[in-house]
Protein backbone atom coordinates (compact mmCIF):
# COMPACT_ATOMS: atom_id res chain seq x y z
CA UNK A 1 0.00 0.00 0.00
CA UNK A 2 1.23 3.16 -0.80
CA UNK A 3 1.80 6.60 1.15
CA UNK A 4 -0.88 8.69 2.26
CA UNK A 5 0.15 12.19 0.31
CA UNK A 6 3.84 11.37 1.08
CA UNK A 7 4.81 14.38 -0.45
CA UNK A 8 3.33 16.63 1.71
CA UNK A 9 2.57 16.16 5.13
CA UNK A 10 1.93 18.46 8.50
CA UNK A 11 5.55 20.89 9.80
CA UNK A 12 7.09 19.98 13.18
CA UNK A 13 10.41 21.57 12.39
CA UNK A 14 12.24 18.16 11.30
CA UNK A 15 14.35 18.22 7.98
CA UNK A 16 15.98 15.95 5.34
CA UNK A 17 19.31 15.50 4.59
CA UNK A 18 20.46 12.09 6.67
CA UNK A 19 23.45 9.78 6.06
CA UNK A 20 22.55 5.81 6.51
CA UNK A 21 22.32 6.14 10.28
CA UNK A 22 21.58 9.30 11.40
CA UNK A 23 22.64 13.00 11.28
CA UNK A 24 21.99 16.28 12.65
CA UNK A 25 20.43 19.02 10.07
CA UNK A 26 22.12 22.25 9.79
CA UNK A 27 18.97 24.39 10.20
CA UNK A 28 17.91 26.24 13.27
CA UNK A 29 16.03 23.41 14.00
CA UNK A 30 18.61 20.95 14.99
CA UNK A 31 16.60 17.64 14.35
CA UNK A 32 17.75 14.45 14.26
CA UNK A 33 15.79 11.71 12.32
CA UNK A 34 17.13 8.00 13.33
CA UNK A 35 16.63 5.42 10.51
CA UNK A 36 16.67 1.67 11.65
CA UNK A 37 15.71 -1.70 10.79
CA UNK A 38 11.72 -2.53 12.30
CA UNK A 39 11.27 -5.57 15.16
CA UNK A 40 8.37 -7.13 16.55
CA UNK A 41 8.36 -4.36 19.14
CA UNK A 42 7.65 -1.69 16.70
CA UNK A 43 5.01 -2.95 15.88
CA UNK A 44 2.25 -1.56 17.88
CA UNK A 45 3.40 2.22 16.85
CA UNK A 46 3.54 0.93 12.96
CA UNK A 47 -0.22 -0.24 13.88
CA UNK A 48 -1.21 3.21 14.93
CA UNK A 49 0.56 5.17 12.28
CA UNK A 50 -1.05 2.53 10.10
CA UNK A 51 -4.91 2.98 11.85
CA UNK A 52 -3.77 7.01 11.71
CA UNK A 53 -3.27 7.32 8.42
CA UNK A 54 -6.19 4.69 7.26
CA UNK A 55 -8.79 4.49 9.65
CA UNK A 56 -10.98 0.84 9.00
CA UNK A 57 -14.42 2.24 9.73
CA UNK A 58 -14.51 3.75 13.20
CA UNK A 59 -17.63 5.27 12.69
CA UNK A 60 -19.09 1.42 12.32
CA UNK A 61 -16.71 -0.97 13.81
CA UNK A 62 -15.31 1.45 16.83
CA UNK A 63 -11.61 2.23 17.32
CA UNK A 64 -10.69 -1.06 18.70
CA UNK A 65 -11.82 -3.22 16.07
CA UNK A 66 -9.77 -0.57 13.61
CA UNK A 67 -7.03 -1.32 15.48
CA UNK A 68 -7.32 -5.13 15.35
CA UNK A 69 -7.80 -4.54 11.64
CA UNK A 70 -5.12 -2.41 11.01
CA UNK A 71 -2.77 -4.59 12.32
CA UNK A 72 -3.96 -7.10 10.42
CA UNK A 73 -3.18 -4.93 7.33
CA UNK A 74 -0.05 -4.49 8.65
CA UNK A 75 0.83 -8.22 9.21
CA UNK A 76 -0.10 -8.84 5.75
CA UNK A 77 2.52 -6.45 4.42
CA UNK A 78 5.28 -7.58 6.64
CA UNK A 79 4.55 -11.09 6.25
CA UNK A 80 6.69 -11.80 2.75
CA UNK A 81 9.03 -7.93 3.42
CA UNK A 82 12.88 -8.68 3.45
CA UNK A 83 13.64 -5.04 5.13
CA UNK A 84 11.07 -3.11 7.01
CA UNK A 85 12.93 0.46 7.96
CA UNK A 86 11.61 3.03 9.95
CA UNK A 87 12.55 6.55 10.60
CA UNK A 88 12.25 8.17 14.19
CA UNK A 89 12.25 11.56 15.70
CA UNK A 90 15.10 12.01 18.86
CA UNK A 91 11.84 11.63 20.94
CA UNK A 92 11.19 7.81 19.36
CA UNK A 93 8.55 9.21 17.86
CA UNK A 94 7.86 7.13 14.09
CA UNK A 95 7.99 9.24 11.63
CA UNK A 96 8.15 6.79 8.67
CA UNK A 97 7.93 3.38 7.33
CA UNK A 98 8.87 1.62 4.61
CA UNK A 99 8.63 -2.17 3.76
CA UNK A 100 10.50 -3.76 1.10
CA UNK A 101 10.53 -7.12 -0.83
CA UNK A 102 13.27 -8.64 -2.54
CA UNK A 103 12.42 -11.82 -4.58
CA UNK A 104 14.43 -14.65 -3.28
CA UNK A 105 15.62 -13.23 -0.22
CA UNK A 106 14.15 -14.65 3.28
CA UNK A 107 11.37 -12.39 5.65
CA UNK A 108 13.08 -9.95 8.19
CA UNK A 109 10.20 -11.54 10.66
CA UNK A 110 9.88 -15.16 10.60
CA UNK A 111 6.58 -16.37 8.41
CA UNK A 112 5.59 -18.77 10.87
CA UNK A 113 5.28 -16.62 13.96
CA UNK A 114 3.47 -13.49 11.46
CA UNK A 115 1.05 -15.79 10.03
CA UNK A 116 0.39 -17.11 13.96
CA UNK A 117 -0.33 -13.61 14.53
CA UNK A 118 -2.19 -13.32 11.64
CA UNK A 119 -4.52 -16.28 12.17
CA UNK A 120 -5.21 -15.42 15.87
CA UNK A 121 -6.60 -11.72 14.45
CA UNK A 122 -8.88 -12.94 11.94
CA UNK A 123 -10.83 -15.00 14.70
CA UNK A 124 -11.10 -12.20 16.74
CA UNK A 125 -11.93 -9.82 14.26
CA UNK A 126 -14.46 -12.62 12.69
CA UNK A 127 -15.97 -13.10 16.13
CA UNK A 128 -17.78 -9.42 15.17
CA UNK A 129 -20.89 -9.61 13.11
CA UNK A 130 -20.01 -6.51 11.54
CA UNK A 131 -16.26 -6.83 11.36
CA UNK A 132 -16.68 -10.23 9.51
CA UNK A 133 -17.95 -8.55 6.96
CA UNK A 134 -15.59 -6.17 6.35
CA UNK A 135 -12.34 -8.77 6.76
CA UNK A 136 -14.30 -10.53 3.33
CA UNK A 137 -14.12 -7.14 1.84
CA UNK A 138 -10.52 -7.08 2.61
CA UNK A 139 -9.75 -10.40 1.26
CA UNK A 140 -11.85 -9.51 -1.99
CA UNK A 141 -9.02 -6.91 -1.83
CA UNK A 142 -6.24 -8.68 -2.00
CA UNK A 143 -7.43 -11.21 -4.02
CA UNK A 144 -7.71 -8.93 -6.88
CA UNK A 145 -4.57 -7.47 -6.18
CA UNK A 146 -3.31 -10.71 -6.67
CA UNK A 147 -5.44 -10.25 -10.38
CA UNK A 148 -3.70 -7.23 -10.81
CA UNK A 149 -0.23 -8.44 -10.29
CA UNK A 150 -0.75 -11.24 -13.16
CA UNK A 151 -2.82 -8.50 -15.42
CA UNK A 152 0.37 -6.28 -15.04
CA UNK A 153 3.28 -8.99 -15.17
CA UNK A 154 4.47 -7.49 -12.44
CA UNK A 155 6.27 -10.12 -10.34
CA UNK A 156 7.81 -11.46 -14.42
CA UNK A 157 9.37 -7.96 -15.09
CA UNK A 158 10.78 -7.03 -11.40
CA UNK A 159 12.34 -8.59 -8.60
CA UNK A 160 11.11 -6.16 -5.40
CA UNK A 161 8.32 -4.82 -4.29
CA UNK A 162 7.63 -1.92 -1.84
CA UNK A 163 4.87 -3.59 -0.03
CA UNK A 164 3.97 -0.57 2.42
CA UNK A 165 5.13 3.11 2.31
CA UNK A 166 4.41 5.50 5.44
CA UNK A 167 5.11 8.84 6.57
CA UNK A 168 4.01 10.53 9.65
CA UNK A 169 1.20 13.21 9.05
CA UNK A 170 3.14 15.32 11.76
CA UNK A 171 6.37 15.58 9.31
CA UNK A 172 4.74 17.16 6.35
CA UNK A 173 7.27 18.73 3.72
CA UNK A 174 10.39 18.02 5.74
CA UNK A 175 11.45 15.47 3.31
CA UNK A 176 10.99 11.84 5.68
CA UNK A 177 9.04 10.72 2.80
CA UNK A 178 12.22 11.43 0.07
CA UNK A 179 14.82 10.06 2.62
CA UNK A 180 12.91 6.69 2.95
CA UNK A 181 11.81 6.54 -0.59
CA UNK A 182 15.93 6.86 -1.30
CA UNK A 183 17.18 4.49 0.89
CA UNK A 184 14.41 2.29 -0.46
CA UNK A 185 16.14 2.66 -3.46
CA UNK A 186 19.77 2.22 -2.49
CA UNK A 187 19.00 -0.97 -0.85
CA UNK A 188 17.18 -2.60 -3.96
CA UNK A 189 20.43 -1.30 -5.51
CA UNK A 190 22.71 -3.08 -3.05
CA UNK A 191 20.56 -6.75 -4.00
CA UNK A 192 20.85 -5.52 -8.04
CA UNK A 193 17.09 -5.09 -8.22
CA UNK A 194 16.41 -3.76 -11.43
CA UNK A 195 12.77 -2.89 -11.04
CA UNK A 196 10.14 -2.70 -8.74
CA UNK A 197 6.51 -2.66 -8.10
CA UNK A 198 3.72 -1.38 -5.45
CA UNK A 199 0.03 -1.54 -5.14
CA UNK A 200 -1.66 1.39 -4.41
CA UNK A 201 -5.26 3.07 -4.53
CA UNK A 202 -7.63 5.98 -5.01
CA UNK A 203 -7.48 6.81 -1.16
CA UNK A 204 -3.79 7.56 -1.55
CA UNK A 205 -1.48 10.07 -3.52
CA UNK A 206 -1.00 8.43 -6.44
CA UNK A 207 0.36 11.26 -8.17
CA UNK A 208 3.38 10.99 -6.21
CA UNK A 209 3.97 8.01 -8.10
CA UNK A 210 3.56 9.48 -11.75
CA UNK A 211 5.71 12.63 -10.11
CA UNK A 212 8.70 9.97 -9.43
CA UNK A 213 8.14 8.92 -12.53
CA UNK A 214 6.71 4.63 -12.17
CA UNK A 215 4.82 3.98 -15.09
CA UNK A 216 1.09 2.02 -13.91
CA UNK A 217 0.76 -0.84 -15.59
CA UNK A 218 -2.36 -2.44 -14.25
CA UNK A 219 -5.26 -0.78 -13.06
CA UNK A 220 -8.80 -1.78 -11.43
CA UNK A 221 -11.72 0.64 -11.25
CA UNK A 222 -13.75 0.91 -8.09
CA UNK A 223 -15.85 -2.04 -7.59
CA UNK A 224 -19.67 -1.90 -5.39
CA UNK A 225 -21.78 -4.68 -4.43
CA UNK A 226 -22.89 -7.01 -6.62
CA UNK A 227 -26.24 -5.87 -8.28
CA UNK A 228 -26.02 -2.36 -7.28
CA UNK A 229 -26.81 0.42 -9.30
CA UNK A 230 -24.31 3.22 -10.18
CA UNK A 231 -26.59 5.69 -9.06
CA UNK A 232 -26.62 3.39 -5.42
CA UNK A 233 -25.37 5.37 -2.63
CA UNK A 234 -23.47 2.29 -0.58
CA UNK A 235 -19.96 2.41 -0.81
CA UNK A 236 -17.58 0.31 -3.26
CA UNK A 237 -16.17 -2.42 -1.98
CA UNK A 238 -12.69 -0.94 -2.40
CA UNK A 239 -11.34 2.03 -4.21
CA UNK A 240 -9.54 2.44 -7.03
CA UNK A 241 -6.71 0.47 -7.15
CA UNK A 242 -3.56 0.39 -9.42
CA UNK A 243 -0.02 -1.01 -9.80
CA UNK A 244 2.38 1.35 -10.74
CA UNK A 245 6.52 0.03 -11.92
CA UNK A 246 9.71 1.65 -11.34
CA UNK A 247 13.21 1.20 -12.34
CA UNK A 248 15.71 1.67 -9.61
CA UNK A 249 18.46 4.52 -9.07
CA UNK A 250 21.53 3.04 -8.48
Amino acid sequence: MAANDATTIPNTGMNAGMTNDSQRTDDSTKSTIVFRPLGWNDLGTVTELFDRTWPQDVDELGPDMSRLISRYFVLHYLKPTTFANGAFTTDGTLAGVTFIRVAGEAPQLDEIEVGEEMKALERRICADSKAVKHMAALKSGFSVEIDLEREGHANETTMGELELFIVNPDVRGHGVGGQLWRRMQQHFAAWDVPAFYLHTDSDCDVSFYDHKGLDCIAHRSAERPAGAPIEDSKEPLFDDMFIYRGRVNA
